[in-house]
């Protein structure tokens, strides 16, 4: 597997309450007892790393499902709140493999405290212990989160004095910080953090857009609402602002899983939505007042956005990124005024324009785009309400066209590959209703197409959050999203008239009806006593509010299956 980018980093020193945690209970116990805990207490600055890292609440009740993972293996725990801290849980008798002894570790196999796992009783247990402790290896326990990962820590432990044909293990071995954070518990302080900040690797579609980047640095994303432009976006800051340095773990790597991200340069990036009243002032530079020393206000010149990068950027070493979010919303052209001249990437770093207000420091008198600032805009092409973008300023971009994906939708609900659609709703599953969305979409969008054209078609993040346990909650989550999210914005989008939307929604005409006592959209024939205003009407049903069965009836009409 690949080295992923390691986002926080929890050590625990391997005392004698760690050893009995981690070792189990036994069949025969008796009153005093001491191995009788399952489980590892995260407290102070490990406790605030693991409620900000996995979202969970600092209070009574609250718990987040884990899953601890190791090269061959895993198991199934959960953290909860416990009074000022909380417990990383596992099953009784079932701690994870690397935090427990091993009679013989090898470094190809994840086991490294070495000792007996199997004592019988708790006295051969504590002469276990003693043994351990005698020799004075210093135990380390790792927990490792990776970037994008909400419910999985992958473990190992390691050594800070491993004998010499143990040195695989060594804690010495970890690279960015970590053995000074191990080495900084004690007895009064059994657990130590890291978050780390850098090492983000490049998913595959950001990799796939710095590779438009790095022919042409403005990129122009164009697709309907819903796409995941701006989720393309967020990943692609992510990125910039977070791949130099940081660490990187490979989960399949017993002890040799982590190691130092290199060659990525570091990076700054602003986000700025563009509308009606933003400009050249907000973006470039312009005039704002600062209250003066001795009271009343002087007017002082501010750089915008793009000057702070580009000087950010025209330092060796560095990269920068400004994205235009809803780009033909505002009038781009005026907003990036005569810095369109310096786009283009044969012009970056020789071109220049000579900046308003210029103060020789903020403000430079002459201004030029470094080739390591990348602007990427982005737009949605079925809005009509605003001006199409100025011919001069498209050129410049390279445009990629995001149309609705439907593989992504397939995958991120986990619909079924070959559903049986015909077969009784009863012998259904969530993977079933999962793979009627990704049809329907589809050919809802092919209706819009040939009406409206592909401008209009609809993403995938209106399907986004269908889910349910049972095949009954999945059906209720996609006919709740049919009617609000897809049929709404239908309405809108196709306001007074009422034949392109019965063609969208497979009504038929007024002449010809289809669709029978439960469509989702039906023709209403006018009140003979209004004459000639007597004009038949489309009407919409929400489905929510039939049968359930009727409902994903109609579903299946309007997939065409």
């Amino acid at each position: 597997m690949v080295a992923q980018s390691v986002e926080a980093v929890w050590v625990w020193r391997f005392g004698m309450s760690t050893f009995k945690a981690t070792y189990g209970r036994f069949d025969q116990t008796a009153a005093g007892d001491s191995y009788t805990k399952n489980f590892l207490q995260v407290s102070g600055e490990c406790r605030d790393l693991l409620s900000s890292v996995f979202h969970i609440a600092q209070e009574k009740g609250a718990r987040h499902d884990l899953t601890y993972v190791w090269p061959g293996g895993e198991v199934l725990g959960h953290a909860n709140w416990s009074v000022d801290r909380y417990h990383l849980n596992w099953p009784m008798g079932r701690a994870p493999l690397p935090w427990k002894l091993t009679p013989n570790p090898v470094e190809t196999a994840v086991g490294t405290i070495p000792g007996n796992p199997n004592r019988g009783s708790q006295s051969d247990a504590d002469t276990e212990w003693a043994d351990l402790d005698a020799r004075a290896l210093e135990p380390y326990l790792v927990a490792v989160k990776l970037r994008g990962e909400q419910n999985r820590l992958h473990v190992r432990a390691y050594l800070d004095k491993p004998p010499t044909d143990v040195e695989w293990a060594a804690l010495d071995s970890l690279p960015g910080g970590i053995p000074s954070a191990a080495r900084s518990t004690n007895g009064n302080r059994g657990c130590a953090s890291l978050e780390v900040k850098g090492g983000v690797t490049a998913a595959p579609e950001v990799a796939k857009l710095v590779e438009h980047l790095e022919e042409n640095p403005n990129v122009l994303l164009v697709g309907p609402p819903g796409t995941g432009k701006t989720v393309l976006l967020d990943k692609l800051v992510d990125f910039v602002e977070h791949s130099a340095g940081g660490l990187l773990f490979d989960p399949d790597e017993p002890h040799g899983a982590f190691s130092e991200a290199a060659g990525a340069l570091p990076g700054e990036t602003r986000t700025v939505v563009l509308h009606p009243a933003y400009s050249y002032e907000n973006l470039v530079v312009g005039l704002l007042p600062e209250e003066a020393p001795r009271g009343g206000v002087v007017v002082k010149a501010a750089p915008g956005p793009l000057v702070k990068l580009a000087q950010y950027a025209s330092t060796p070493g560095r990269r920068a990124l400004l994205v235009l979010d809803e780009f033909n919303r505002g009038n781009a052209a005026a907003v990036l005024g005569d810095t369109i001249a310096l786009l283009d990437k044969d012009k970056r770093g020789t071109a220049v324009v000579d900046l308003p207000y210029s103060n020789g420091t903020t403000v430079p008198a002459r201004f030029t785009l470094p080739k390591n600032l990348w602007v990427v805009a982005a737009m949605n092409s079925s809005d009509r309400s605003v001006a199409p973008l100025d011919a001069a300023l498209r050129r410049r971009f390279s445009i990629i066209e995001m149309p609705p994906n439907y593989a992504v939708l397939s995958q991120h609900l986990d619909a079924e590959e070959e559903p049986d659609f015909d077969a009784d709703f009863i012998e259904w599953t969530p993977a079933t209703v999962a793979a009627l969305a990704v049809d329907l979409l589809q050919a809802v969008n092919a209706r819009i197409d040939a009406v409206l054209g592909a401008d209009f078609r609809l993403g995938q993040s209106n399907f986004w959050g269908i889910r349910g346990d049972s095949v009954e909650d999945a059906a209720a989550s996609l006919v709740s999203a049919f009617d609000y999210r897809i049929v709404s914005t239908l309405k809108l989008a196709m306001q007074d008239d009422d034949g392109a939307l019965a063609a969208v929604l497979r009504a038929g005409t007024a002449e010809s009806p289809k669709g029978g006592a439960t469509a989702v959209a039906y023709w209403q024939k006018g009140d003979t006593e209004l004459g000639t205003y007597a004009s038949a009407r489309l009407h919409v049903r929400e489905l929510s509010k039939i049968p359930q069965r009727d409902a994903m009836t109609e579903l299946r009409r309007q997939a065409g299956r």
